[in-house]
């Protein structure tokens, strides 16, 4: 099976809600959202990706595949798992303390949330 999961990093943010909906009628699976807090990477998407979210969670059903690209791994998927994601993808090497990781996964697992593990090149 494939699924696909459309990121929405890059919408026109005077027209977000239409572009949401020609996703959702084209099919895609999830919606994928890039956050990214400027430390741990260059750009700063945190406070318009957290924008699409919330009006993501009050149209649509399908998920959310959010990609956490910041330092504060912990603080970030506490923020959005009120949201109900599908999905949830952390960079292995933001966790400071290597000895969380496994309870960080299990914690999410708990809520039903896919998780994937990434690594910053």
């Amino acid at each position: 099976m494939i699924e696909v999961s459309t990121s929405i990093l890059n919408l026109n943010e005077e027209d977000y809600i239409h572009s949401f909906y020609n996703l959702e009628t084209a099919k895609t699976d999830y919606f994928h959202i890039d956050v990214m807090d400027g430390k741990f990477v260059p750009n700063d998407t945190s406070k318009r990706m957290k924008e699409y979210s919330m009006a993501l969670s009050h149209i649509t059903t399908l998920g959310l595949d959010v990609h956490l690209m910041v330092e504060s791994v912990e603080e970030y998927i506490d923020s959005y798992i009120e949201l109900e994601p599908r999905i949830i993808t952390f960079h292995i090497e933001a966790i400071k303390e290597k000895s969380r990781i496994l309870d960080i996964i299990e914690d999410l697992k708990r809520n039903n949330i896919r998780v994937r593990i990434s690594y910053k090149t």
